[in-house]
């Protein structure tokens, strides 16, 4: 029961925010259950406009940027079709007239919330009803991220006291990108997230991983490459000489619903929806970019999470199961930290804060968790540096939580095709989302009560009040 009311109490803090933060990107993963129930399906083509010139208010742009054209083709309708949608850098053509139009977005996502979506088709609600779309994306984002913060709670345990682990959960939901983007609406992330974190539970234990374990963490990444493609570097984490046929086997398995619904969009269970991204990036901007830009350093948003890449490193200092796992797991935050430095879009569009390297949290905190086990932060100093940079983060992520809208994003300049906005100190985006909060009225006065009073039902659950986190290690 108290599992439960945890994540129950997780869930209401994701909506207390009050605030309705989401991404045209979202649109398609929400309304893969209305095509697939209503259709039978995995198109769009009842949802999108038939021509530039069809401006029917209930369709989407054919041409906007998160659509593709798929399936069997009219060659005669095959005629030019004018761009009213920018197309992100080396992603594919919008449809012509005469294709199908599907999302470039692989469908994991989509398809974890078929539980919670199709029950809304049956029930009548519109596809046409863009708050209930956002609203039950929020709902199914939010459950996601609450299932993955009681994992990696489970994960915490295993390493540190009840009132760390308490305190690194909090710190997992609300001082990074899950409180501003991944429970908040139909992104990629949550799915990212369940996976890799379903992962840890299963292998981070001193003693060795059963055949059964290693063969379902390969299943559950599997899973989440389903999500986003990326996931599936996470197996070299766990992969050893001795597991890698059930890892790879699992693995297998998982993705299976990738390649048969590349089969059915696009007719090649190897094609895939984002097209032939370019890697052009000079590798030193990109690495500066992520990591310690204003606007979308990991290290300036999270500074508190340099202390889990201390623990990766600390990892090669010890011995143990875990330890050779954490190894694994650094050596695949840096392999996807290098690959996304280099990607020409390494900013991850309009949002919040370190989207990309978000992916990566649940390593980043299993290990920052099992260094402070092994004494990480058993200095005073360091203990007191770590809970500064904690604090910061939870006052930057909660007040975008609270009133972050896109307007830095898009004003005067779209980040999008300026991203040299991105390293401007005199305007970091933060900023302006701090300057913002006066602004907030009574929406964000409001959203601030509720969490702090959610945040107060948990702290009396997990009987830590009033005493501070910090006094048991």
């Amino acid at each position: 029961m108290r599992w439960f009311v945890r994540g129950a109490l997780l869930v209401l803090l994701s909506f207390a925010n009050l605030n309705l933060i989401w991404s045209p990107d979202v649109l398609p993963n929400t309304l893969f259950a209305w095509t697939l129930v209503q259709s039978g399906n995995v198109d769009y083509d009842e949802f999108a406009t038939v021509s530039p010139i069809d401006e029917r208010p209930d369709r989407i742009d054919r041409n906007a940027y998160f659509f593709r054209g798929c399936g069997p083709v009219d060659r005669n309708a095959l005629v030019a079709s004018p761009l009213t949608s920018p197309r992100s850098a080396g992603g594919p053509p919008p449809p012509r007239p005469g294709e199908h139009v599907c999302s470039i977005f692989p469908p994991g996502v989509a398809i974890l919330a078929l539980p919670i979506l199709v029950p809304a088709v049956l029930l009548g609600v519109p596809a046409s009803d863009a708050t209930s779309l956002l609203l039950l994306g929020h709902l199914v984002a939010s459950l996601l991220e609450a299932a993955v913060a009681l994992v990696l709670w489970a994960v915490f345990r295993r390493f540190v006291s009840a009132r760390w682990s308490f305190g690194l959960v909090l710190l997992y939901f609300l001082a990074t990108s899950v409180r501003t983007v991944a429970s908040q609406a139909l992104w990629q992330h949550a799915g990212v997230h369940l996976a890799i974190a379903a992962a840890l539970w299963l292998v981070l234990d001193e003693r060795p991983a059963s055949a059964g374990r290693v063969f379902l963490a390969g299943l559950a990444l599997g899973v989440g490459t389903v999500a986003r493609q990326t996931t599936a570097f996470a197996t070299a984490g766990i992969v050893s000489r001795r597991t890698f046929v059930r890892v790879i086997a699992g693995f297998g398995i998982g993705i299976i619903p990738l390649l048969v619904y590349n089969a059915f969009a696009f007719g090649d269970p190897f094609e895939q929806g984002y097209g032939a991204k370019p890697f052009g990036t000079p590798i030193l901007t990109g690495l500066y970019g992520l990591l310690l830009s204003p606007s979308r350093g990991l290290l300036v948003y999270a500074p508190y999470l340099a202390f889990a890449i201390a623990a990766l490193v600390l990892a090669w200092r010890r011995r143990g199961h875990v330890a050779a796992r954490l190894r694994g797991l650094g050596i695949v935050a840096l392999a996807t930290l290098l690959l996304y430095a280099t990607y020409t879009e390494w900013w991850g569009g309009r949002v919040f804060g370190p989207r990309f390297l978000d992916d990566q949290a649940p390593i980043l905190f299993a290990a920052l968790a099992w260094g402070i086990g092994h004494g990480l932060l058993s200095r005073t100093l360091w203990r007191r540096l770590f809970w500064i940079g904690a604090a910061w983060s939870l006052l930057l992520f909660n007040a975008a939580a609270l009133v972050y809208d896109q307007t830095w994003d898009t004003a005067p300049v779209n980040v999008n095709f300026h991203p040299e906005k991105l390293f401007d100190w005199s305007d970091p985006q933060w900023l302006a989302v701090l300057r913002a909060l006066p602004n907030g009225g009574a929406r964000a006065a409001i959203g601030l009560a509720l969490s702090l009073v959610i945040l107060g039902l948990l702290l009396r659950l997990e009987g830590v009040w009033p005493r501070r986190l910090s006094s048991s290690s």
